[in-house]
């Protein structure tokens, strides 16, 4: 049986979910919960896998644009909502939906078949990396030191 996505207590809701420091007591719920929403999401919709594949949990890009825009609606629906919610909700979905669309097209993933993510196929020069930090340290600091200077 699913839940009705807004049959939750708005006073509960602490905010969007980091799936990075998301704790281990939380991922099994946490998981759930998206996986019902991304489901609704895809039948209210009639998104196309081109947006939403079946695999869409394997890609870290998906789950956090989905998981984003899942709190969004939380919150353009909540009864403290401005007026304009979901006229602002609707602009997230698209804006959202054309950044699922551009990362699955990275990996082509279909109905029948998930593909990884492209790997990044670069690393950071550390020695041009030191210098790009240390330059912009020092920039900074004469800022700081200019408007000290100008202010007296």
């Amino acid at each position: 049986m699913r839940r009705d996505p807004f049959a939750v207590d708005f006073d509960d809701v602490r905010g969007p979910t980091h799936w990075p420091s998301l704790l281990p007591d939380d991922a099994r719920q946490a998981w759930a919960d998206l996986r019902d929403w991304v489901e609704r999401l895809v039948d209210r919709f009639a998104l196309e896998t081109r947006v939403v594949p079946p695999c869409w949990y394997r890609h870290n890009t998906l789950v956090e644009a989905l998981s984003a825009l899942r709190d969004h609606e939380r919150m353009s629906f909540a009864p403290n909502a401005s007026p304009t919610g979901a006229v602002d909700w609707f602009r997230a979905l698209r804006e959202i939906e054309h950044r699922l669309a551009e990362a699955c097209a990275r990996t082509q993933c279909s109905v029948n078949e998930h593909r990884p993510d492209p790997l990044r196929t670069w690393l950071t020069g550390q020695d041009q990396w030191r210098t790009f930090v240390e330059t912009d340290v020092h920039d900074r600091e004469q800022q700081v030191t200019v408007d000290r200077f100008e202010t007296g």
